[in-house]
């Protein structure tokens, strides 16, 4: 996606996938890419410290590739690069809730 952009390139490449506030605007190629995030969205890897809660830590791509396959989506190193940058969003995400 925005590999091997600087980062105030890479900001003004994901502000131009935004038409209005809250809307996200992709292109047909992330259509796989999506398809897979949302097929295993709770395929994630958990630990836990001592008394403390279960955490997400990472998404398990064993669960990720074999659903991959099963839609038909042939996983190689630019799926997972993409698949990476949705991944360390939802865990920000995940961890700053209460």
């Amino acid at each position: 996606m925005a590999q091997g952009l600087d980062e105030a390139s890479a900001r003004a490449t994901a502000s131009g996938l935004v038409d209005e506030p809250g809307a996200l605007t992709l292109p047909e190629t992330m259509r796989p890419l999506i398809d897979l995030v949302l097929a295993t969205l709770g395929q994630w890897r958990m630990a836990g410290g001592g008394m403390g809660p279960l955490r997400p830590v990472a998404l398990d791509l064993g669960a990720v590739d074999v659903a991959a396959r099963w839609l038909g989506i042939t996983p190689d190193a630019a799926l997972l690069s993409d698949l990476r940058v949705i991944e360390h969003e939802a865990l920000m995400l995940m961890r700053s809730e209460p």
